[in-house]
């Protein structure tokens, strides 16, 4: 029994056009989320170590966090890129690594919320469905986004085992 794949994409779309379409979502937003983090760590870095910021450490913690999460947006950023110059040369060895670290990331990522999870919950009830219905949209979303690169890829893995060796004339 091999991984699940899908035949084609959301809204009518072959497999090839999804990779694509994922693609460029993944790079608008990881880009954008990365704009927007760069300016407000330059903005909390202005507070930082200031009177304002001698209590409580606000600004230098939200300077870290924005700081962080725009470093991890940049990562993003290069693996969306390499998402599309897979989807466009049609490269086995690119979609794969996507696929690989993608799934690398979101199974650490889906380990830190777990962990995280015994220090408790401080919100209430109904804030707290509200997030696991959230985390189920998001993590199944972005599973079947890496089902469909991951069906891509063996879609062209396919190609490439039918055309055999190559033939010579002797």
């Amino acid at each position: 029994m091999g991984v699940p794949h899908i035949t084609g994409f959301c809204w009518c779309m072959g497999l090839e056009t999804g990779c694509k379409f994922i693609g460029f979502l993944h790079l608008l937003t990881s880009f954008s989320l990365m704009v927007v983090c760069s300016i407000y760590a330059e903005a909390f870095r202005a507070f930082a170590g200031t009177a304002e910021d001698a209590g409580d450490h606000v600004y230098s913690t939200w300077y870290a966090i924005t700081t962080s999460v725009a470093v991890l947006s940049a990562v993003h950023v290069l693996l969306a890129s390499s998402l599309l110059y897979g989807a466009y040369k049609r490269s086995c060895r690119v979609l794969r690594g996507w696929v690989f670290v993608m799934c690398a990331l979101s199974l650490s990522s889906l380990l830190y919320i777990l962990g995280s999870m015994p220090w408790g919950f401080s919100s209430s009830g109904s804030e707290i469905y509200l997030a696991v219905v959230e985390g189920v949209f998001f993590y199944g979303s972005m599973l079947y986004c890496i089902l469909c690169v991951n069906s891509f890829y063996l879609m062209l893995k396919s190609t490439e085992d039918m055309r055999g060796p190559c033939k010579a004339d002797y």
